[in-house]
């Protein structure tokens, strides 16, 4: 287990059925183990429309136990919009089980490149207080919505005062979100992903450098260098 995680977070236990009832994320009242196959779920994703996605899948391959489905890229599809969890007859919660999939395959160093670009929202988070800085999107919304929201906008602290809503003071913003981040152990968090990210890189690279090498000689290129004369070599 990583740092950061609970440790009954993702529970050691013998099949996936077991791990994803027993997490911390999950509901006493899911209904895995009353799944029919309906499809249901699948039928009112949104991602399935556009994509190979399909919680249907997800949850028969849990229920099999096929740990296949923590190197698919399927359960990185899901954007957690419990459209699934709705329209359940059996109250089950495809969502909930894919987050439990995912902390799986992020704890074994599976999908931790996945979160490459969350990492730089992320980042953006702590040095700025915020996830992203308005830029063209002010005039996009103008265009969208037109000049009286920019009206809105520019006028809105007017507008919360006559409404008898509280100012809003954004100069300590940045320093509240450092230390939600710091107290979640969000930095901690960030350091171990950029290191198995990396780590998996130069498994990558060293995996493809030596497969080239097999290629040229058989024998990862030792027979093609002058320098290599067969003998033994000396243990120091």
């Amino acid at each position: 287990m990583i740092p950061y995680v609970n440790e009954y977070d993702t529970p050691n236990c013998n099949t996936l059925a077991e791990t994803a009832k027993k997490s911390i994320r999950t509901p006493e009242s899911l209904g895995l183990d009353r799944c029919i196959q309906c499809g249901a779920c699948t039928a009112s994703c949104p991602a399935a429309r556009f994509t190979d996605y399909s919680p249907r899948q997800i949850v028969k391959k849990v229920l099999e136990n096929d740990r296949s489905v923590l190197e698919s890229d399927m359960i990185w599809s899901c954007f957690y919009c419990y459209s699934c969890n709705m329209r359940c007859p059996r109250n089950n919660s495809p969502v909930t089980i894919v987050q439990v999939l995912r902390q799986m395959a992020i704890n074994e160093g599976i999908g931790v490149e996945k979160l490459a670009y969350f990492l730089e929202i992320g980042e953006y988070l702590a040095e700025n207080g915020a996830s992203k800085v308005p830029g063209a999107g002010i005039s996009n919304m103008e265009r969208d919505l037109g000049e009286r929201w920019i009206g809105i906008k520019r006028n809105l602290e007017p507008i919360r005062s006559e409404l008898g809503l509280s100012m809003r003071d954004v100069r300590n913003t940045h320093g509240e979100v450092q230390a939600i981040l710091e107290s979640t152990g969000y930095f901690e968090r960030e350091k171990w992903i950029k290191a198995k990210i990396q780590e998996k890189k130069i498994r990558g690279f060293l995996k493809t450098d030596c497969s080239k090498n097999e290629k040229k000689s058989g024998d990862f290129g030792f027979e093609s260098d002058r320098k290599y004369t067969g003998q033994e070599a000396i243990t120091v």
